[in-house]
C-alpha cells in the first residue's frame, strides 16, 4: 500500500508543485489589489476631559467598512490591530450625538487602510456627568468555619471595610456596596489574612474603583473549656425581695471559647440573672436566666438549665 501511495506522489508530483506555484503567485497578485472589507472594531473613547465621566457606557463595538490592500485587511482582521477612537474633547455636560468628525479609524500598524464608513443602525450618543469619587463599604459574602477543635476569637473582618470608586455623580450615587466574590473558607487553624476578591459585575465598565482585592482577617485559638462554680442567680426587677427568691440561687457555667480568652475570664465576670416580670409574662413556673459574659465565648452551659421561683414564709 505505501509503495503505491509513493508511486503515485512521484509521477504526479510535478502536476502538485504547479498548483501550488500557481496558487502562490495568484494569492500574491490578488493580496496587493485594493479591496474593501466589513471589519468589526473594538471602541475606544479618547480625549475625555478629567473632571468627567460617561453615564452609560459607549457600544464595545463598531462594524466599519475599511478599504486598502487585501493582505492588509487580513492582517488586520486577524491580528486585532484596529480600533475605533471616539474623540469626546471639550464635549458638554449631559445628553449629545456623536457627529461622525469625532469618529476615526485607527490602525498604528497597518497605516495604508482608510476607513469608507461606519456601518452603524443607530447614531452613536453620549451621555456626560461630573465626576466624583466616593467610599463604598464592603459587604462580605464570605463563608467562613473553623476546623473542629478551633474556634475563632472573634468575627472575621473584612479590612479594608470599605474601598473607593469614581465615575459619573448620577452613576456613583445608586452604588450602596461593593460585595466580594462569594466564598466559603472551612477547616482553619490558624490566624491569617487571607485575599478576597471584589464582585466587579455589579460595577459599570464605566466605573473605575481603587482597590479589587480586600483581606479577610482570621484570629483563631485552640478550642477549650472552663467551668465556674456556684455563680449566684440574681433576681431583678420590682419587687418584694423579702417574699420572693429563686431556687436554686447559684449555677454552674461551663465556658467554652479560646485558650487566651478563657484565661482572662473570672467568676465575677460572669453575670446570670432572670427578670421577676418574666415569670408571670411568660407564665412559667421554671425559666433560664439571661447570661451575660464580660468576654466574648464561644457557647457556654449552665447547670441546673432552669430555676424556680419560690415564695419565702413570712415570719
Amino acid at each position: 500500500m505505501l509503495e503505491i501511495i509513493k508511486e503515485f506522489f512521484v509521477k504526479h508530483s510535478l502536476k502538485f508543485l504547479s498548483v501550488l506555484c500557481g496558487f502562490i503567485i495568484w494569492f500574491g497578485v490578488v493580496s496587493r489589489e485594493d479591496a474593501k472589507a466589513d471589519i468589526e472594531l473594538p471602541v475606544r473613547v479618547v480625549n475625555l476631559q478629567d473632571n468627567m465621566a460617561l453615564v452609560y457606557p459607549l457600544v464595545p463595538t463598531i462594524t466599519a467598512q475599511l478599504e486598502g490592500r487585501a493582505i492588509s485587511l487580513i492582517h488586520l482582521k486577524l491580528n486585532r490591530s484596529g480600533r475605533i477612537e471616539v474623540d469626546l474633547k471639550n464635549m458638554p455636560l449631559g445628553y449629545s450625538r456623536i457627529s461622525s468628525e469625532r469618529i476615526n479609524f485607527v490602525s498604528p500598524s497597518i497605516p495604508n487602510i482608510k476607513m469608507q464608513r461606519i456601518k452603524q443602525t443607530n447614531s452613536l450618543s453620549v451621555e456626560l456627568d461630573t465626576r466624583i469619587e466616593q467610599k463604598v463599604p464592603v459587604l462580605s459574602k464570605v463563608h467562613t468555619q473553623a476546623a473542629p477543635g478551633f474556634t475563632f476569637l472573634n468575627t472575621p473582618e473584612i479590612v479594608p471595610d470599605s474601598v473607593y470608586i469614581s465615575g459619573a455623580r448620577s452613576t456613583v450615587a445608586k452604588i450602596m456596596y461593593i460585595p466580594t466574590e462569594e466564598t466559603s473558607i472551612t477547616d482553619l487553624k490558624w490566624n491569617n489574612s487571607l485575599p478576597v476578591k471584589l464582585d466587579l459585575s455589579v460595577l459599570r465598565s464605566i466605573v473605575d474603583i481603587a482597590d479589587t482585592t480586600v483581606f479577610l482577617q482570621v484570629q483563631i485559638e485552640p478550642l477549650d473549656h472552663k467551668i465556674f462554680y456556684d455563680i449566684p442567680v440574681r433576681l431583678i426587677g420590682s419587687f418584694d425581695r423579702e417574699a420572693y427568691s429563686l431556687s436554686p440561687s447559684k449555677a454552674n457555667v461551663e465556658v467554652s471559647g479560646g485558650k487566651d480568652m478563657l484565661s482572662k475570664i473570672e467568676a465575677q465576670d460572669i453575670n446570670l440573672y432572670i427578670e421577676f416580670s418574666r415569670f408571670s409574662i411568660e407564665n412559667e413556673e421554671e425559666l433560664s436566666p439571661t447570661v451575660h459574659i464580660a468576654h466574648s465565648a464561644t457557647s457556654w452551659q449552665i447547670l441546673p438549665e432552669k430555676f424556680r421561683l419560690v415564695e419565702n414564709e413570712q415570719q
